[in-house]
């Protein structure tokens, strides 16, 4: 069982294409040069920007980070493209493990979040990201148990992800690829100080939380409202990408089911904190799990195998009450107002 933030590294040419010179090239405002420069570009052309600047800022912040860290820790580049095959023991790894997660975080997600903030809007980049309080106090507490009571449920869905048979290449690739997120995550959960724990606990789940609810949350989900006109298609579309983009299938459908969650909670309490609190929470309970009981980085589900289904179910019906509760309880921005503000001075 492993953190919902293990992205695959992977490396990506992709060459910006030039835009339309008839289109409005900046708005000079209050906000800064420039500001909210491609605010009035469709949706599918604002989402095609948002991987484009993401993957190259991937690209160019990861090539430095893993030049960096080979300097500072002298594990070589033939290494890096397989992390697995490291001893676990080796004394750098860690080290070297958690600064990939924060070239992972800052190209990612950080400077495409910002990019989006900055160039996709004429208001706050705070205001556009959701960086606000929340409609209502309860929902600090309400979206953190919804998360945590869909532990149960997130295991039946691996459990459930796992069953699914293909033929033997597809599926020896897949168990291969999945094998070396693991032996990786399990070379920073297996060190059993209380440093490591507090260094994981940043590293792994609070980089992830920012950064991921940031961009999935806080970009693409708004950029599906705009195009869906409506909240819950752009909520299920930008889960789909969440899970998707983590390139583990046998963890494909906890994640969809947890991305679907946290858009909800993001939607309905109005502030991206509140998610990003869940989204903390859920993996800090889960890295703590492992702390104190180590056999589950073998996979062994939370619920024993007997009662999980049961447990799966119970945890189902719970958190649709949560999901019940944040809907009647909520007061997101409307539809109608996201289109709006996105084109209220375009004439």
């Amino acid at each position: 069982m492993v953190p919902i933030l293990t992205i695959d590294w992977f490396y990506l040419f992709l060459i910006i294409t030039q835009f339309n010179k008839n289109a409005q090239i900046y708005n000079l405002n209050s906000h800064g040069f420039m500001k909210g420069l491609f605010q009035y570009k469709t949706a599918g052309q604002q989402l095609f920007l948002l991987l484009s600047i993401s993957l190259l800022s991937f690209f160019v912040i990861g090539m430095m980070g893993t030049y960096a860290l080979t300097i500072m820790t002298g594990i070589t580049l033939e290494q890096v493209a397989a992390l697995d095959t490291i001893d676990p023991k080796h004394p750098w790894l860690p080290f070297f493990i958690r600064g990939m997660q924060a070239v992972q975080f800052i190209g990612l997600f950080l400077i495409p979040s910002w990019f989006a903030g900055k160039y996709f809007t004429s208001q706050s980049t705070v205001k556009y990201l959701g960086l606000q309080k929340p409609n209502y106090p309860g929902f600090w507490f309400v979206g953190t148990v919804a998360i945590l009571i869909a532990l149960p449920m997130v295991q039946w869905l691996g459990e459930v992800n796992r069953a699914i048979e293909f033929p033997a290449e597809f599926t020896n690739w897949i168990r291969s690829k999945e094998n070396e997120v693991n032996e990786t995550v399990k070379a920073l959960l297996s060190r059993h100080s209380v440093k490591d724990l507090f260094l994981n606990l940043f590293f792994v789940a609070g980089l992830a939380a920012v950064g991921e609810e940031l961009l999935f949350r806080g970009v693409v989900q708004r950029i599906f409202v705009r195009q869906f006109g409506q909240a819950w298609p752009a909520i299920i579309f930008s889960a789909f990408l969440f899970a998707t983009l983590h390139m583990q299938f046998y963890g494909f459908f906890p994640r969809f089911a947890l991305g679907i969650l946290l858009g909800a909670i993001y939607w309905y309490s109005g502030s991206l904190w509140v998610a990003i609190l869940a989204h903390f929470v859920y993996d800090t309970t889960l890295i703590t799990l492992v702390y104190f009981n180590p056999t589950m980085l073998n996979e062994e589900p939370v619920v024993a195998q007997d009662a999980l289904l049961y447990a799966g179910l119970i945890s189902a019906l719970m958190v649709t009450m949560n999901l019940h509760w944040m809907i009647n309880h909520g007061n997101p921005v409307s539809d109608e107002q996201i289109e709006t503000e996105e084109t209220t001075t375009k004439e």
